[in-house]
């Protein structure tokens, strides 16, 4: 007499029970990661921010080095004289709009030279760039700091 060997059970898929529970702990997960990541995102803003200012101060200090201690009229100006290339800088990442050459989202203080007081501010956040939570800030000695409101 023939007896069927033990039936085996070869599905090699996944139950809907356990996908269901893999859903629900990745769904845990990122949900207590979410802020996280928003508070690196604003962080990052801020270093890309101050990272453009840097950029324009140094092309700014060149300028000046060119024009008798003077920093120009406009921040176009750095453009035009082909000082800067990369229009992106008048862009903060944080700011709602794009800024442009015409409409930068950084507010520059003309009239200035190098031989001002180093803690005046040659350009600066505009106030809606950063949510109200603060301004990276370009000093006329080249330094960026972060001020809180």
């Amino acid at each position: 007499i023939n007896r069927p060997e033990k039936m085996r059970n070869n599905n090699k898929g996944f139950t809907i029970s356990e996908l269901l529970l893999v859903f629900v702990v990745v769904f845990i997960v990122g949900f207590f990661m979410m802020p996280v990541i928003r508070y690196n995102r604003v962080r990052m803003d801020k270093a890309i921010c101050a990272n453009n200012l840097r950029q324009i101060g140094l092309a700014m200090y060149i300028y000046a080095q060119e024009h008798e201690g003077r920093f120009p009229d406009a921040m176009k100006t750095l453009y035009e004289d082909q000082y800067l290339s990369d229009v992106s800088l008048m862009d903060c990442p944080a700011s709602k709009s794009v800024g442009t050459l015409g409409m930068p989202d950084y507010i520059y203080t003309a009239g200035l030279n190098v031989k001002m007081s180093s803690l005046g501010s040659l350009v600066c956040d505009k106030a809606k760039n950063h949510e109200n939570n603060g301004k990276n800030i370009l000093h006329v000695n080249g330094d960026v700091f972060w001020e809180k409101k």
